[in-house]
């Protein structure tokens, strides 16, 4: 008996250490990945730029980062795992600015793009892409139709359509057609004659009516807040349900990308209220930041439904958009120089643009938003618009005994800053969110109407980053394609459409260029703490590229395709 006791002693003491081996050995149920990705090249964007194999993640957010080895010490039974063969991994991008809403739209109007976003190249392409539009969409006369896209820089006639070209083919329908910077629209005699827009017609403020040689009878363009003159009654809505559904075809379309944050500048009312309805419902899946235009501030104010700079459902009133001039390839960007083309509508020979609102109009507003604590964000082009934002902000400053440091006002666009400008920024903490795709699509026409020194400083972000300035890179969607490799490109390379270089010397490294729509973009929202790098204890947002961008030639970065984005651990798209 004590020699079979003997020997099943030591059986039982060795499976006691088998299981206290194991025990010891298993990740504690709070380090257990609810899924993990290995075998990647993992481009962090942390501070110090580190590059790792393999992301584990847990509750939605980054429970780990670091090699395959390592990572899958972090996984169970249950876990997921995600082989990414070597491909690459990047934070899921921060929208530095676009307009998310206005994408639901697109379906009932007319492209007029040209290459090579669309097929337009001559006016008669015009004419002939609304009449498809007529037959495909059975309008009826008197209905208004609606046109987007066109550029007189890239039509062989080298000009605006005038109402005369549109009206001896539609006659009987109100036609607008707005340019692809969105300041401005060409319209026919229907719809100036619905408008009540006739020759005595006075220019609003901040707007031109530009009129026929000689006369003062209206040619159809519409300039900045002349448009506001159109008695247009929007077109037909569809159903709340209808609306959501566009509204989910935005996000999945957003997500394509690689976008996880979203910006939707200058949202309308009704678009508050729609993305608070979506919100409600759960039926946002990608952070938005949406920008209320200022003009509906008020509305907004003190309503405790409304409340700015938290999310609530993946949606933030992350503050307010003000509209302070128009656009630099349509010459209504305001400058402290003249144009050296001339300028539609301005009779003078130091034709600088438009303003659309006055000093005082601006000092108001960042007063209003300092006082509320409603981060402000202006549409600045020229430098005499910017010198006007900067103004406004030393004064709110003055005013109210406070600092702009940590307020982080921003410059949309801020395509012509001076370098004393840049200055100002880095000691108001003001942030210029720039547009470089502006120096694919116009910079040969920028070095035509501003001159080589002007047009080759647009989005300075090299000189930025060297004066220490957090900048953000965007698409300004629908004036340029989403495509957020395309828009890393045009940092990178700076090739106009010729192929010329604008701006040799602000040209970003691929690294620096993918800081600028990631961490940056966070850093925009104040949200630098919880997105933007992947890092742990950040969310899950993620995005597996078909190629390196930091590897491949600069001019295969424009062709790299997001395969998957995930959001807070979920997969929202797979190519």
């Amino acid at each position: 008996m004590k020699k079979k006791i003997f020997y099943i002693l030591p059986l039982a003491v060795a499976m006691a250490l088998i299981s206290f081996k194991s025990f010891v050995n298993k990740p504690a149920a709070a380090d257990v990945a609810d899924a993990i990705f290995i075998n990647g090249k993992i481009i962090t964007v942390d501070s110090a730029n580190s590059i790792q194999q393999a992301v584990a993640v847990k509750d939605g957010k980054i429970l780990a980062v670091g090699s395959t080895a390592d990572i899958t010490k972090l996984k169970s039974a249950s876990t997921m795992v995600t082989d990414l063969g070597g491909k690459t991994m990047i934070p899921g991008i921060v929208d530095g600015h676009s307009h998310f809403m206005s994408g639901m739209s697109r379906s009932q109007s007319v492209d007029l793009s040209p290459p090579p976003v669309g097929n337009v190249k001559s006016i008669p392409d015009i004419i002939a892409a609304i009449k498809a539009f007529i037959a495909t969409n059975h309008v009826q006369k008197g209905e208004w139709i609606n046109g987007f896209g066109y550029d007189q820089d890239q039509l062989v006639e080298k000009r605006h359509p005038t109402k005369e070209d549109l009206d001896a083919a539609f006659p009987d329908n109100p036609i607008v057609i707005s340019h692809v910077s969105g300041h401005m629209a060409v319209v026919n005699s229907a719809a100036l004659k619905l408008s009540g827009i006739t020759s005595s017609t006075p220019n609003p403020p901040g707007g031109m009516i530009v009129r026929k040689p000689g006369t003062t009878e209206p040619a159809g363009l519409l300039q900045e807040n002349a448009r506001r003159l159109l008695k247009h009654d929007g077109g037909t809505k569809g159903t709340l349900d209808d609306e959501l559904k566009l509204l989910k075809a935005e996000e999945d379309y957003y997500a394509s990308y690689g976008i996880t944050t979203a910006q939707d500048g200058y949202t309308s009312y009704e678009s508050v209220v729609l993305l608070k309805e979506a919100a409600k419902r759960n039926d946002l899946f990608i952070d938005i930041d949406a920008l209320p235009g200022f003009p509906i501030l008020d509305s907004l104010i003190g309503k405790p439904q409304y409340q700015f700079g938290v999310y609530d459902n993946h949606l933030k009133l992350a503050g307010f958009k003000m509209i302070a001039d128009g656009s630099p390839q349509g010459k209504t960007a305001f400058f402290t120089k003249p144009y050296l083309t001339p300028v539609p509508g301005c009779e003078v020979d130091d034709c600088d643009g438009i303003p659309v609102v006055t000093q005082e109009y601006f000092n108001d507003a960042v007063n209003k938003g300092f006082k509320n604590n409603i981060r402000v964000f202006v549409h600045c082009n020229g430098d005499a618009t910017i010198d006007m934002y900067i103004k406004a902000v030393e004064k709110a400053n003055q005013d109210l005994h406070t600092t702009s440091t940590d307020r982080r006002p921003v410059i949309i666009h801020s395509q012509f800053v001076r370098r004393d400008q840049l200055d100002k920024y880095k000691e108001l903490g003001m942030l210029p969110s720039f547009f470089t795709n502006h120096a694919y699509f116009w910079g040969d026409v920028h070095v035509q109407n501003l001159g080589k020194e002007r047009a080759f400083f647009l989005s300075p972000t090299k000189t930025a980053l060297k004066k220490g300035i957090v900048f953000t890179n965007h698409t300004d969607f629908g004036v340029t394609p989403l495509n957020q490799m395309f828009v890393l490109w045009t940092s990178i390379a700076r090739e106009s459409r010729s192929g010329q270089v604008i701006g040799p010397d602000e040209r970003l490294t691929p690294m620096e260029a993918l800081r600028a729509i990631t961490i940056n973009g966070a850093y925009e929202y104040m949200e630098e703490k919880t997105k933007g790098s992947i890092e742990k204890g950040k969310l899950a947002d993620l995005a597996v590229l078909s190629a390196d961008p930091l590897t491949v030639p600069t001019t295969q970065i424009k062709d790299i395709s997001v395969l998957q984005t995930i959001k807070e651990g979920k997969t929202i798209y797979k190519r």
